[in-house]
């Protein structure tokens, strides 16, 4: 009893998803004295369900996979007919037997919005019923806890990750290794570790609307939230799963691209500027967007990214707006100094 209740605190202990889910593996692997483990994430791209596989437990070691993977090479959830049948019923399924003989049993990862993702758990033996509702409990358990993390990390409006989140999502793009947990090896990678590559990095965005002020004098508050609503839902469509997509305050907004060249960040920003300039937006019409963005290099931290990303984005509102302005362009044209903002003086967001 004593090791299941230091199990539920270590569970309910950690803030960080990436955290969560490595602890949710391990404590189940070890009160079921499971063979293998498997923690799969469910990811969305191009209209399609992939599998991606975020935690291995084998023989008491730990593998964590890259965060940042490219979700068009993960597997489609299509091909594992198991794990579709787990996600479509929303109850575990008993596996056939491994090569070894293990009984497998797979249960589904729920959150507020619905089934995310996977346990697929292999033992000596089939699962007794206690087993089950251990599992069960602990999903519970995750579920609530995700939950509390939600309410606490998204805005209420837009649904978009909140200014409170900023800085320790800005870490995780730039951090190297795995989360140091007590009983993870944080040099394990599913896959291997991923080669640095220096023609990538992570980008930092700000996005302003343009006028914004005017719209909320003319068509009233209302039709202010539904504009700031419906820019949301164009983010969300219009940027990859790795990216993290944050709403910073009144019109204010800001993306952290995942590592990628810096050919791809310029013309995924212009794109989705484009995108926000041909949308239409009932009754108040057209909206467009200035975008600022920088790239983001280990020694940042959200205050010298976001001052970059916001001297970027002064420049596209004072030549004219509706427009994407990079900070390093600015700086090696001579209209910005390079200069990183550390004064206690700014005040972020």
């Amino acid at each position: 009893m004593s090791h299941l209740i230091e199990s539920v605190a270590d569970l309910t202990a950690r803030s960080d998803r990436d955290e969560l889910e490595i602890t949710l593996a391990s404590v189940t692997a070890k009160l079921l004295c499971a063979t293998r483990l498997t923690f799969w994430r469910i990811a969305s791209f191009a209209g399609e369900l992939r599998l991606q596989e975020r935690v291995r437990l084998t023989e008491g070691r730990l593998a964590v996979s890259d965060g940042h993977l490219d979700l068009g090479d993960l597997p489609a959830l299509e091909a594992r007919a198991d794990l579709r049948a787990c996600y479509q019923s929303k109850t575990p399924i008993q596996l056939r037997r491994d090569e070894n003989g293990q009984h497998g049993h797979v249960f589904p990862v729920a959150s507020a919005r619905g089934v995310v993702g996977f346990l697929e758990i292999y033992h000596p033996t089939p699962m007794g019923e206690d087993q089950h509702r251990l599992v069960s409990g602990l999903l519970s358990i995750y579920r609530n806890h995700l939950r509390i993390l939600d309410y606490s990390e998204y805005d209420e409006l837009t649904g978009l990750l909140n200014r409170k989140t900023f800085d320790g999502s800005l870490a995780n793009f730039v951090r190297v290794d795995a989360p140091s947990l007590d009983f993870a090896d944080p040099h394990d990678r599913i896959g291997g570790r991923r080669a640095a590559n220096p023609d990538q990095q992570a980008w930092l965005a700000v996005l302003d609307i343009d006028f914004f002020k005017r719209i909320n004098d003319r068509f009233g508050h209302l039709y202010g939230d539904e504009v700031l609503i419906l820019l949301a839902q164009l983010m969300r469509s219009s940027f990859r799963e790795a990216d993290r997509l944050f709403r910073c305050g009144g019109e204010e907004f800001v993306v952290i691209l995942a590592p990628t060249e810096a050919d791809f960040a310029e013309s995924v920003l212009e794109r989705f500027r484009r995108i926000v300039e041909g949308a239409d937006f009932p009754q108040v019409g057209r909206v467009t967007v200035s975008i600022g963005y920088t790239g983001v290099t280990s020694r940042d931290n959200g205050l010298t990214a976001f001052g970059r990303a916001d001297e970027a984005l002064y420049v596209a509102k004072r030549q004219g707006r509706n427009q994407v302005q990079c900070y390093e362009h600015l700086v090696t044209g001579g209209i910005l100094q390079d200069r990183t903002l550390i004064s206690a003086d700014v005040e972020m967001f």
